[in-house]
């Protein structure tokens, strides 16, 4: 066997150690040069928007097209560790910052969505509320005309927790908002059926017409016998005289307070109906009131439905039917307040003090026909719930929508 010789071996070396370089230098420099491409670490913007899009509820919002966005993050962060971990890259580095800039701009599209529609949520939202607080406002001042009694707590609760959900709406806590806001809306409609039960016979044919008779009736007493009558109308709150059947005087009264409703039982606050006479005339030390006219309340009619109702549970077991219904003027300290009386001020009670005497007729009636104040309030009370229930009709939407926002 020949060996080659010592010098030979190292020129052939040196020539396979150049060639080796001549094949490596330029794979090392496109590794290099190549990763150039590539930040050290993964741009944290495109995160941040992901982060943004979430906390501004897109995931609820938009939920297909926040996952493709949050997908396709992690797709890419994905690339960017595995380029990031060779030697020299395989991917298009174009392509990665093409990418990376599209997510940046979908990301912060999203988050201008998200933001967009939350602030029309929270005008939707706030436009069901307020609506419910001016009714709310309806009904307290209805309380003060019909039998509310037993219905105050619930309005007072439905106050409170529509009060709680705008605040809640406010602070960006919108499942809270809604659901204290269906609450109030549950106590408002245990309330409504009363009210409007009250306000219907406002514009109830046969009561109307009942009504009508009533003061057609005394009008012509007064007309065959020359003499006064006195008719009340509780829903425009007037006190009319008549003489010779003609009205001689109008005034403003005031009715008790739940006077639109007509009086079952002492202590309910409502102003009787029906054709009365006045059987005493009051002044001086024979009243608490400036002056008073005392009608016959309780009549037989009067007494007859209180037993009725009476034996249909429908008085509570401490009460009587009441008396003492009066037209009274301002009691001391100029009040005129009254629990279930006709209250007018001391100079309009001069003037019906001196035109009635002993035996003038007197009638109550709600309305003398159904373009009344009450019959208007109920329309506009049945034109709100309807328009309630039709707005509240998209809130389950509303409420998947914020499931997850907070």
């Amino acid at each position: 066997m020949i060996t080659p010789p010592t010098c030979f071996q190292s020129a052939w070396r040196r020539r396979w150690m150049i060639t080796l370089m001549l094949v490596l230098l330029p794979a090392l420099a496109y590794a290099w040069w190549g990763h150039t491409g590539y930040p050290e670490t993964f741009p944290p913007l495109v995160e941040d928007l992901d982060r943004q899009a979430r906390a501004n509820g897109a995931e609820a919002l938009f939920p297909d097209r926040y996952q493709q966005f949050h997908h396709q993050v992690l797709e890419l962060r994905s690339q960017w560790r595995r380029e990031a971990n060779h030697w020299w890259t395989n991917g298009d580095e174009a392509t990665f910052n093409k990418q990376y800039q599209q997510l940046v701009e979908e990301g912060s599209l999203l988050i201008q969505a998200s933001r967009q529609k939350v602030s029309a949520l929270h005008t939707e939202v706030k436009e069901l509320l307020q609506p419910e607080q001016a009714h709310l406002t309806r009904l307290r001042e209805l309380s003060h005309l019909f039998d509310l009694e037993d219905d105050m707590f619930a309005l007072s609760l439905a106050e409170g927790l529509l009060q709680e959900s705008i605040l809640r709406l406010e602070q960006g806590q919108y499942r809270q908002a809604r659901a204290a806001g269906e609450k109030a809306l549950e106590h408002l409609r245990r309330v409504e059926p009363h009210v409007l039960a009250q306000m219907n016979r406002y514009g109830n044919d046969a009561q109307i017409t009942l009504w009508e008779q009533w003061v057609t009736d005394t009008i012509q007493r007064s007309t065959g016998t020359a003499g006064t009558a006195v008719i009340v109308l509780k829903a425009p709150r007037r006190l009319l005289v008549y003489q010779r059947g003609r009205i001689i005087a109008d005034y403003p009264a005031r009715v008790g307070f739940s006077g639109l409703a007509d009086k079952l039982y002492e202590g309910d606050g409502a102003t009787p109906e029906g054709q009365f006479h006045v059987i005493h005339k009051k002044d001086g030390s024979g009243t608490n009131y400036y002056k008073a006219l005392l009608l016959d309340y309780p009549t037989v009619a009067h007494q007859k439905r209180f037993q009725d109702a009476q034996a249909n549970g429908l008085v509570p077991a401490d009460r009587s039917i009441g008396s003492l219904i009066e037209i009274h003027g301002e009691g001391p300290n100029n009040e005129n307040t009254t629990s279930g009386c006709i209250a007018l001020k001391n100079s309009t009670m001069d003037d019906v003090f001196g035109r009635t005497q002993v035996g003038t007729p007197v009638t109550i009636v709600g309305a003398l026909n159904q373009d009344n104040e009450v019959v208007n309030s109920l329309r506009r009370m049945e034109a709100h719930i309807q328009e309630r229930n039709e707005r509240w009709h998209t809130l389950p939407t509303f409420a998947a929508s914020f499931t997850d926002i907070e």
